[in-house]
């Protein structure tokens, strides 16, 4: 079960936004603060603009739906 749902993941989240956890994991092991703090701030800022790419892809779709009607 948990390995399906790490392929929900991988797939919902940009390979940028990978890297940043996997080098964010990297610095939480050694114990670095500083490093991990800043990879977890550049994770929210890259699932942020994803997020917001998403939304208006999706409000793009809905209005050629719209028009198509």
């Amino acid at each position: 079960m948990k390995a399906e749902s790490l392929k929900v993941i991988k797939r919902c989240l940009p390979p940028k936004t990978l890297e940043l956890i996997y080098q964010r994991g990297i610095a939480r092991a050694a114990c670095s603060r500083e490093l991990t703090s800043e990879f977890a701030k550049q994770c929210r800022q890259t699932t942020k603009e994803d997020l917001e790419e998403r939304r208006a892809a999706a409000m793009v779709e809905a209005v050629e739906v719209g028009n198509a009607h």
